[in-house]
């Protein structure tokens, strides 16, 4: 598949019209998204639990949440049970990763991939903490 036959499936997915479509298949940085956009559907994006305590929804050490390389999660891959308090805080992350992928960097060179769930922890009044690691590994 070449990068013009993927923007023409990527127009078709957002059901844009024509007028909409001619926006963002002149700029140029769309044109550089289209350009990586196959290289980039080769990763998973991978937010492993790295320490956990206390967590309401069940989310232990070595779990994985798995989401496919433009942030969406893959819930057969993933834990039946997703703390929506952990997710604002990996959009971060999944964001840092994305623009990584779509500018032709190694996805991995994100510096901060460790993030939380928004919950403090007893001695702050909550009722635990999770924290999250974050990394792209390439498809199996």
């Amino acid at each position: 598949m070449d990068k013009d036959q993927l923007a023409e499936i990527i127009r078709l997915r957002l059901k844009l019209d024509d007028q909409e479509w001619a926006m963002i298949k002149e700029n140029p940085k769309f044109q550089r998204q289209f350009q990586n956009a196959i290289k980039t559907s080769e990763y998973r994006l991978v937010a492993e639990v790295i320490e956990s305590k206390g967590c309401h929804s069940g989310h232990i050490v070595g779990q994985k949440l798995i989401f496919d390389s433009s942030g969406n999660l893959l819930t057969k891959e993933s834990p039946d049970r997703v703390c929506a308090f952990m997710m604002p805080n990996l959009t971060v992350l999944i964001n840092a990763f994305f623009e990584n992928l779509m500018n032709g960097r190694d996805p991995n060179e994100v510096m901060f991939n460790t993030t939380g769930c928004f919950d403090t922890g007893p001695q702050c009044g909550g009722w635990g903490h999770v924290v999250v690691k974050m990394t792209a590994i390439p498809k199996s």
